[in-house]
């Protein structure tokens, strides 16, 4: 889709730019998230602790 398809949408093209945006930037905090869980779980194997959550019984 070419940008002026994008703003020829009857005004509703800045919407789509936003929906994309929240989407990606919700997208890339997930991805983030789930790197810094998995850099902590392996710190914690490799001090020789259990890399499992700490409320599990």
């Amino acid at each position: 889709m070419s940008w002026d398809t994008l703003f020829s949408l009857q005004g509703h093209g800045p919407y789509l730019l936003g929906a994309y945006g929240v989407t990606l930037a919700l997208m890339g905090l997930e991805v983030f998230v789930l790197w810094r869980r998995g850099r902590r779980a392996a710190r914690r194997l490799a001090a020789g602790g259990r890399a499992g959550p700490r409320n599990r019984p």
